[in-house]
């Protein structure tokens, strides 16, 4: 009975887990998720891995809609090998990225999707890149170019969210404002639906990231007009269960990592978070 009980504990310790789709994020590469995916073959051998190489670097900074254009055929050609259902983990930008690709996909097999410190609910801070892109500009006036027609041809235009101007967001935003239901959205209840199909969703992040501002954005939470963090909970879009997130989180179908001393680019190298939150996700 010890070999047997031996056994099952080694069988169940080592098993594949379904087919793993990797989606890096801004100037990043499909090798960004090389840590990932040697973790997950040392602990579960076998396991199918997918990174989508169908943009990277400056291709990265392309209005999301059409990212999520690009990729949805290389995501669809990962469903249709993979019946039995998929895992999706998406770093950064990467993660807003799937929020399109999961909401406009009707048939996605999505099992898990794990949003690795994404600005899910919006950006309102700068950090090094955004100085280099937006020179003349600090977070406090980059509406000014980002609420424009050009600067939602932008990536950051798509998810910026900026607290004091709220109305211009709604008007403006043409990606992220439409999926929350922040702007009038006649695809919202289809929005919905494609969300609610997955089965379990995970999102990390934490107080030392320095880039996603705030912070908190990587778990629904957001800015007030005071520039004071409300959380999930206390959002519009989940009060009124915009595109289900409500509902995901009332069925138990949401875990929240929080996790300090971890810097924005060591998402995707720290080892103790991709084998203790990542992978174990994953089951």
């Amino acid at each position: 009975m010890e070999y047997l009980f031996l056994f099952i504990c080694i069988l169940n310790f080592s098993y594949s887990y379904k087919p793993v789709v990797f989606i890096h994020g801004l100037m990043g590469h499909s090798s960004d998720g090389r840590l990932i995916n040697e973790t997950i073959q040392k602990l579960h051998p076998g396991t199918p891995y997918y990174a989508v190489n169908a943009f990277t670097r400056l291709d990265t900074i392309l209005p999301l809609w059409e990212e999520v254009e690009i990729v949805k055929p290389h995501l669809r050609q990962y469903m249709k090998a993979h019946p039995e259902g998929i895992h999706l983990i998406c770093y950064s930008q990467g993660g807003v990225v799937c929020r399109g690709l999961l909401s406009t996909l009707p048939d996605h097999n999505v099992d898990t999707f794990i949003a690795l410190s994404s600005p899910l609910a919006g950006q309102f801070g700068d950090w090094k890149l955004f100085h280099k892109l937006f020179p003349n500009f600090v977070k406090d006036n980059v509406y000014k170019l980002l609420y424009t027609k050009f600067g939602q041809s932008v990536f950051l235009g798509n998810y910026w969210k900026d607290p004091h101007h709220l109305s211009l967001y709604r008007n403006f935003s043409n990606f992220l404002a439409p999926l929350n239901n922040d702007s009038i959205s006649a695809n919202i209840t289809e929005y919905k639906q494609n969300f609610l199909r997955l089965k379990k969703m995970v999102l990390i992040g934490g107080p030392d990231d320095g880039v996603i501002s705030p912070w908190q954005s990587s778990q629904f939470g957001f800015y007030d007009d005071k520039e004071v963090v409300q959380g999930m909970a206390k959002q519009r879009f989940y009060r009124e269960d915009s595109f289900g997130l409500r509902t995901m989180h009332g069925q138990n179908r949401i875990r929240i990592y929080e996790i300090p001393d971890i810097r924005h680019s060591q998402w995707v190298q720290n080892l103790t978070v991709i084998q203790n939150v990542i992978v174990k996700a994953l089951s």
